[in-house]
């Protein structure tokens, strides 16, 4: 009788007052604590308590509402309308508190295909606009990936991977026989319409050799290892290029022995090793890494992944430093998403951010949507497949496809990197580069950016 008394009685008055009835799982305060009072703002769900440690800076709430139709969840805020975001990091929690939740509007990629050649000679029967003619300017007949970041100097870096002569034949995918490998080139460009292709302003040479693009990473070992740049930035008017050290084998997946980064200070024109000071593991989920830099951050966030290209079937976890300490180790903090946290120096600590396979990576902060996007090789979809989330901890959104190895325009397809123009305020499209193990060449690729459908 006292069980149905609290139904009828209880239990409507619990949920007018947007509270959850007490069972056996519900915390008590026992006077340590202070109240969170979470407010999901979601039209759907009321609002949760939680307990913390009164005077101590708390991890995020282990509560995260369900997003609501086509957004994702941004984040608490301590004010309704969702100006000032609360500082979990650093903010000690000594009294009661309401925060709400914010939410940001998801977006969606529309593919519109190449804009221009990249790199190498003009197929037969191609249509495309070549405006740089790699291979008799430079001496760069085949390459791949096509990594881009912004210089403060007005220019854009754009660095490639194993690269190939002017006497590179496509023949059934990959490098194939040609003269003159290098594991690494860098080009520069400033143009700025990029409707009308990528174009090269010059190339990394040697004073000696100005017609051949030279290698930016000299191998050890000519034959058995190669330098595979993944990510580039610019921080503090410095270029970081973050690299990894591939042993060249036999199978489909070459075993990768380390990852690090080269520093350049004079905008690319010379560079020097930078590790002495830091290195990633064979096993390291930052083999593989993309950048991201948002206005007012004081951090940059590293988002990464094993190496292999997606063989590995890796998943992606999260780090950040602040833009003085890219270069110890030490002071990079790794999201935990149990703990809902940053944790400083462990970087067996990360977890989690992006599930399924993820390959060759870029990640950009899109002034236009205020949020974070992603684009990625998955091998398990043969696909370039993409996520957005207004926070680089998550949640992200669900992944979508941008375009398919399926379709015979995109054959063989893998890496996607995004120019950081197409990322400033007023853009409604994205511009990156893709490549295909058959030419074996990049190219230039557009999409537009739609806001993703609230139903």
């Amino acid at each position: 009788m006292k069980d149905i008394r609290y139904m009828i009685f209880v239990l409507p008055l619990l949920l007018m007052l947007g509270c959850s009835p007490l069972d056996d799982d519900t915390p008590v305060n026992d006077g340590d604590k202070v109240t969170l009072t979470l407010m999901p703002q979601d039209g759907v769900n009321m609002s949760r308590v939680e307990y913390v440690n009164k005077g101590e800076i708390s991890g995020e709430p282990a509560y995260t509402p369900n997003s609501k139709k086509g957004y994702t969840f941004a984040g608490w805020y301590v004010d309704e309308e969702c100006t000032i975001p609360f500082d979990f990091d650093n903010t000690i929690i000594d009294e009661d508190m309401t925060l709400y939740a914010s939410y940001s509007r998801d977006i969606v990629l529309k593919d519109r295909g190449k804009v221009s050649r990249v790199t190498g000679a003009t197929l037969s029967g191609e249509v495309l606009p070549n405006p740089n003619n790699s291979h008799l300017k430079w001496n760069l007949g085949g390459t791949d990936l096509g990594i881009i970041w912004e210089m403060s100097n007005g220019e854009y870096g754009i660095l490639f991977g194993d690269s190939y002569g002017k006497d590179f034949k496509p023949a059934g995918g990959g490098p194939g026989p040609a003269s003159d490998w290098r594991s690494n080139v860098l080009a520069f460009s400033d143009n700025t319409d990029l409707e009308n292709g990528l174009k090269f302003k010059s190339m990394y040479v040697n004073k000696s050799q100005p017609e051949r693009a030279a290698a930016v990473i000299v191998r050890e070992n000519y034959y058995g290892f190669t330098y595979i740049p993944t990510g580039a930035i610019e921080l503090n008017g410095k270029q970081y290029m973050h690299y990894m050290y591939w042993e060249v084998g036999t199978t489909v997946r070459a075993d990768q022995n380390y990852s690090s980064l080269y520093c350049s200070e004079d905008y690319g024109q010379t560079w020097s090793s930078c590790r002495g000071k830091i290195s990633f593991d064979t096993d390291s989920y930052f083999a593989m890494i993309g950048y991201a830099k948002k206005p007012g951050d004081e951090y940059c966030y590293m988002l990464g992944a094993q190496s292999g290209r997606g063989y590995r079937k890796s998943s992606a976890k999260l780090a950040r430093f602040k833009y003085d300490d890219i270069l110890n180790k030490n002071e990079y903090e790794f999201w935990n998403g149990g703990k809902r946290q940053w944790v400083k120096s462990k970087e067996s600590m990360a977890t989690t951010v992006l599930d399924g396979t993820v390959g060759e990576l870029s990640v950009m902060y899109l002034e236009e949507y205020d949020r974070f996007l992603t684009l990625y090789f998955d091998s398990e979809r043969y696909a370039i497949c993409y996520r957005s989330a207004a926070r680089m901890q998550g949640p992200w959104s669900t992944e979508r496809i941008l375009c398919k190895g399926a379709d015979p325009e995109y054959a063989q397809l893998y890496g996607s990197y995004i120019h950081p123009l197409s990322a400033k305020k007023g853009s409604e499209k994205i511009y990156w580069t893709i490549s295909q193990w058959q030419p074996y060449n990049v190219f230039f690729m557009e999409a537009d950016v739609e806001l993703a459908p609230e139903y």
